[in-house]
């Protein structure tokens, strides 16, 4: 999978710090990889396993969205693109068509609802997706982006996740300061009505013309290659989760080929169908356990029939039940 440079993590790690400490800061730094002095790419994927680490290190799983909402300075193109827009509205159009100049791994889409409009922040990578803290972070930034460009204290009717809780709604609520739903059809916002219509203090038609052309100018020097098939039939596994995990036939149907092509592609990117189902599930599996999901819990979010066909898929995988897993994670954070 190909590594994708963060360009939040200095503003992650620092917020941190100066909320643990910096001992504790540096603890959490070393658990995903970075240590002092080191100059390799910082990617998406350690932040979003930075800020997972935070919340259990805190035993808060609010930290993601407290961290999220004071993110309002993004300095890439697409965020001065936005802030330069007439409208929210328009903000969030250009935002979306040049999110992946920043980041690749996240899909951004405004759409109407019944009752108003959406805004949903999707993570493009099975990992990512398996996240909830992670997920969190982003929304909060989202949110805390949009109150930044509109100079007021722009708020959503309500702040959704498709995930279910971990920890009290009430403290996400007084961190949004709007209704927060868990278990909803999506990750994102709602907004009523009219409200992504409001103009922006900051509109600069010039600025937009330059910004745009020099956004389009490198999204044409971008590959145009996807990416690898394999990392494509993991995100739609994740996607299908947790009403079923679909079979070859079913990805192969999706995808418009023949299960034979779609077995000799992914033996040419390195293994079988059953391999890569059994690795995405085995680390969906340790990110919900390490999330605080119950056993039972992770067994439905993987779409097993019941849990003794999970727990012996687990030890296939790991060599230990899970709930050995789970008391060996309790073991290490107590220590």
């Amino acid at each position: 999978m190909k590594q994708v440079r963060s360009v939040r993590f200095g503003y992650v790690s620092e917020t941190l710090q100066r909320k643990l400490g910096v001992q504790a800061g540096e603890r959490l730094l070393r658990k995903v990889g970075r240590y002092p002095g080191a100059k390799q790419l910082v990617t998406v994927k350690q932040e979003a396993a930075l800020i997972r680490a935070a919340c259990l290190e805190t035993q808060d799983p609010t930290l993601g969205a407290q961290v999220g909402i004071g993110y309002r300075d993004a300095p890439t193109l697409s965020a001065y693109l936005a802030a330069s827009s007439k409208t929210l509205r328009a903000a969030v159009e250009n935002a979306a068509k040049f999110y992946r100049l920043a980041d690749p791994t996240t899909r951004i889409e405004l759409r109407q609802i019944a009752d108003g409009e959406a805004l949903e922040v999707v993570s493009l990578e099975a990992d990512l997706q398996a996240n909830a803290r992670f997920k969190e972070f982003l929304v909060f930034g989202v949110l805390a982006r949009i109150q930044s460009i509109t100079r007021r204290n722009t708020r959503p009717t309500r702040v959704v996740f498709k995930h279910a809780a971990l920890g009290d709604v009430r403290a996400y609520e007084r961190i949004a300061g709007c209704p927060v739903q868990f278990g909803g059809g999506f990750n994102g916002l709602r907004f009523a009505h009219g409200v992504p219509d409001v103009p922006l203090e900051t509109h600069d038609p010039d600025l937009v013309t330059h910004l745009t052309r020099l956004a389009e100018a490198q999204l044409r020097d971008l590959d145009a290659d996807e990416g690898r098939l394999w990392d494509k039939v993991e995100r739609m596994l994740v996607q299908a989760l947790p009403e079923r995990f679909l079979t070859a036939d079913e990805v192969a149907a999706q995808l418009g080929i023949t299960r034979r092509t779609l077995t000799r592609r992914l033996g040419a990117e390195g293994g079988s169908y059953r391999d890569l189902c059994n690795g995405l599930r085995f680390r969906l599996a340790k990110a919900h356990l390490r999330d605080g999901r119950s056993v039972t819990e992770t067994t439905f979010l993987l779409a097993y029939k019941d849990q003794a066909s999970f727990s012996t898929a687990f030890k296939g995988w790991n060599g230990e039940a899970p709930s050995a897993f789970v008391a060996g994670l309790d073991a290490s954070q107590s220590t």
